[in-house]
């Protein structure tokens, strides 16, 4: 079970939650990059760090909605669980968790 959206009193984040962590971070210095340099071009290597930390957050926490959908593809969606749900479900996970770790 993910541990996206989660809350923890204590200090210590559970191991989960450090990508997502380590992407808001990669996100604002890529923001603070293109800020203060004014060109995204100058910024690739804080993009590059935002894309794979963004990327690895999506794969990780919507794991569960694309596993459904490639069940749903490599048999057509003919299943009685595959309709547009399916779909709907990853990209909506995709969707959410990128403008959640990509928010400043």
């Amino acid at each position: 079970r993910s541990h996206f959206g989660s809350s923890s009193h204590t200090r210590t984040q559970p191991a989960a939650m450090a990508p997502v962590v380590d992407a808001k971070r990669d996100a604002k210095a890529f923001l603070a990059c293109k800020d203060s340099k004014g060109d995204v071009a100058q910024c690739t290597q804080e993009l590059t760090k935002v894309v794979n930390g963004a990327g690895d957050v999506v794969r990780r926490e919507c794991y569960g909605q694309a596993e459904d959908f490639q069940k749903c593809f490599a048999h057509r969606f003919t299943l009685s669980t595959c309709g547009d749900d399916t779909v709907n479900r990853l990209l909506a996970c995709h969707q959410n968790l990128t403008q959640y770790v990509l928010k400043p």
